[in-house]
């Protein structure tokens, strides 16, 4: 099976995991298109909304992890595809052929694609994807999301589940289709080993750890003919954001009364 890696470089969580998935079957990806750098947060327009988007990020990552992501931005910013987390830089080494992509439109991944005619692309990118792109590979798009579904769909979803009371902890690998995180689940996984004191970073780095394995596990169920199971279509929340600033505090209030449990 002809399996296409879509995505952005996040020198933190996410190239990290998707090299993961390219050391597991080097020979499984076909080729590696890149569509620039994965933004962190929301969109900053002034001065005063990166100041807060910092304090949401302490808030949430806590101040080790926080100086570490700090650092890995910045050495990614410096070094490029020779930075240790870099998911072209692993294709190149493993000769995979690697595509760039400038912008973030859905018509740039379509000739790619097209071009490619893939069976699978699994995409972890934060493009809007249009039903014609969605259409061309041969089984369709697959994504990788850090919560049980359909719980928490949309951004961030491992934080949410996290910060939920209960939390719940887990990852799914599902189709995608037009909505967000609503195709049909291929694999899951429920995370029954996660302390919930544990911060946020530390039960990503988790999820992520066992993910490709999941992700290679799907794939072998698509190749074997298998399908998806579909997702309810009612009952579920709306598609979660980034947090406020509120949400980030009221997370950590959460956390700490863990924390002060015996």
């Amino acid at each position: 099976m002809k399996v296409v890696l879509l995505c952005q470089e996040e020198p933190v969580f996410l190239g990290p995991f998707l090299r993961d998935v390219i050391e597991a079957r080097p020979d499984g990806i076909a080729a590696v298109i890149v569509a620039g750098r994965r933004g962190a947060g929301e969109k900053r327009s002034s001065l005063r909304a990166l100041l807060e988007s910092l304090r949401i990020f302490w808030l949430v990552f806590e101040p080790h992890a926080f100086f570490d992501a700090l650092w890995r931005q910045v050495r990614f910013s410096v070094l490029g595809a020779q930075d240790p987390n870099s998911v072209e830089g692993l294709a190149r080494t493993r000769n995979i052929p690697v595509f760039s992509i400038d912008g973030k439109r859905a018509a740039d991944v379509l000739s790619i694609v097209q071009a490619l005619h893939p069976d699978v692309v699994f995409n972890q990118t934060e493009i809007l994807l249009t039903r014609e792109v969605l259409e061309t590979p041969r089984i369709g798009f697959v994504n990788r999301h850090a919560s049980l579904l359909p719980a928490h769909r949309g951004r961030l979803g491992s934080f949410w589940a996290h910060a939920a009371v209960p939390p719940s902890y887990g990852v799914t690998i599902h189709l995608v289709d037009e909505g967000i995180d609503t195709g049909a689940v291929l694999a899951q996984w429920v995370a029954s080993d996660v302390d919930p004191r544990w911060t946020f970073p530390r039960i990503l780095r988790h999820l992520n750890g066992y993910a490709p394995t999941l992700f290679w596990k799907a794939m072998d169920g698509l190749a074997g003919g298998e399908g998806g199971t579909p997702q309810p279509t009612d009952g579920t929340s709306p598609a979660k954001r980034f947090p406020t600033l509120s949400e980030a505090r009221r997370y950590r209030e959460v956390l700490s009364a863990r924390r002060s449990q015996p």
